[in-house]
């Protein structure tokens, strides 16, 4: 099933410029975050409350912008509204063992904090307005679950998403330089450190593929130090990628040092020089 835009905000956000590849569209990469590695989504919920700056994959209160509100830093928020932002991890220990909660020395509750998307769908429709937000009561490493009894209350305002009639976000939102801060520096590490079939969703994998005469496929791993688009493809091997064999596989060194070389453009499947 695909999307069909119904208004004009909705055509703006699907819309793709000419020569802009599919990866530049926010719906486009693994959870939505990352696409084409231009930008972390995440981080247009850290300002989602007035007043407070919060961490872009946490519950944790970061910083307060305004003294009112200095009581919060570093607690944890766990409702919105009425609406649960943390969940009780559970399931089993063990193959084939019961559902239990799942508790660490490092995570007493089994608690987890539920993705900003997710926490705050049933409340962005009152951007503009106030709701009240459940914190822990005093400062918290660990996660607490939802029915954390030690809490305190506040009333705390939503901001707006887009600026009006536009799908543009909106610009009190995000401060300049926000959506890229917490992309890998330097940003070839991203290339290094997610391995295959992950985001970021611009990154080859299994390149240079054609069929083998067999049915199947051969081809190389886009990490491979000795891939080339004219090996034979009888002596074309796929091998999984190992971060730390570097006989076989690129080096962090290799994609600071030579990215210009060694991240070759892919061009229908194959490398191009």
């Amino acid at each position: 099933m695909s999307l069909k835009p119904a208004n004009k905000t909705a055509r703006q956000l699907l819309h793709r410029s000419v020569g802009n590849p599919p990866s530049t569209l926010p719906d486009s990469a693994i959870s939505n975050c990352f696409p084409g590695l231009e930008f972390d989504f995440r981080n247009v919920w850290r300002r989602i409350f007035v007043g407070l700056i919060m961490h872009e994959a946490d519950n944790y209160v970061l910083k307060a912008e305004t003294a009112g509100l200095k009581h919060l830093e570093g607690c944890r928020l766990l409702h919105i509204d009425g609406h649960d932002a943390t969940t009780i991890v559970r399931g089993p220990r063990q193959s084939g063992g019961p559902n239990v909660e799942l508790a660490t020395p490092s995570n007493p509750d089994a608690a987890w904090f539920m993705e900003w998307s997710n926490s705050l769908t049933r409340v962005l429709h009152k951007a503009g307005q106030k709701v009240e937000c459940i914190f822990t009561a005093t400062p918290s490493d660990p996660q607490r679950r939802p029915d954390y009894k030690e809490t305190q209350s506040q009333m705390l305002e939503i901001r707006r998403f887009f600026e009006p009639g536009t799908p543009v976000i909106a610009r009190e939102l995000v401060e300049p330089g926000d959506l890229t801060q917490s992309l890998c520096s330097p940003w070839q590490n991203d290339y290094r450190e997610c391995a295959c079939y992950y985001w970021a969703s611009s990154r080859p994998d299994y390149v240079n593929v054609a069929p083998d005469g067999d049915g199947l496929s051969a081809g190389q791993n886009w990490m491979q130090r000795d891939r080339k688009p004219d090996t034979p493809v009888s002596e074309r091997t796929y091998y999984p990628d190992n971060r730390t064999n570097f006989n076989i596989f690129l080096s962090y060194d290799d994609l600071f040092r030579q990215w210009q070389e060694v991240l070759r453009f892919i061009v229908g499947g194959y490398d191009r020089e």
